[in-house]
């Protein structure tokens, strides 16, 4: 949970499992909190994305807080498909499979790799398994297409 005062808190979506070096006790937005927050929020205005202020505070926090804290994830490329001409556009892209699609805010781009938040409400990678609002898919590079800002409507399908 972050706490901005006693008025406004806001709750991630990492459980305890999913967090490691989690304070012992109350731990104030600190300069690279701070830094990487500004960031994101950078590079999701540049992208031309319709947020709302609430959405874009909500993916921003969870985006800082999954990259300050959360557990490694390992990749997971083979539930989506490779794109051709793939990359990614202000951090933004979207994945696919035969299910359905999303859009994700890469959080680190590591070689060949790239750890995305999912921004899209849910992505279906099997019969059985999804991924929720704000959770994290390790993939290859070659599954990210870029997203650019006329499919802005379908962020949060």
């Amino acid at each position: 949970m972050l706490s901005m005062g006693k008025e406004w808190q806001c709750t991630t979506a990492f459980g305890q499992k999913q967090i490691v070096d989690l304070p012992k006790s109350h731990q104030l937005f600190n300069l690279s909190d701070t830094e990487y927050y500004l960031t994101f929020a950078d590079h999701l205005l540049a992208s031309g994305g319709q947020f709302s202020e609430a959405q874009l505070t909500q993916i921003l926090i969870n985006a800082t807080a999954a990259i300050m804290f959360h557990k490694p994830v390992s990749p997971k490329s083979w539930f989506l498909d490779e794109i051709e001409s793939f990359g990614f556009h202000h951090r933004l892209a979207r994945v696919s499979n035969k299910f359905n699609s999303a859009v994700v805010l890469v959080l680190t781009d590591e070689h060949s790799l790239a750890t995305c938040m999912l921004i899209s409400s849910k992505l279906q990678l099997n019969e059985n398994k999804y991924l929720r609002q704000f959770e994290l898919i390790k993939v290859a590079k070659n599954r990210l297409e870029p997203f650019l800002s006329e499919a802005s409507s379908q962020l949060t399908a």
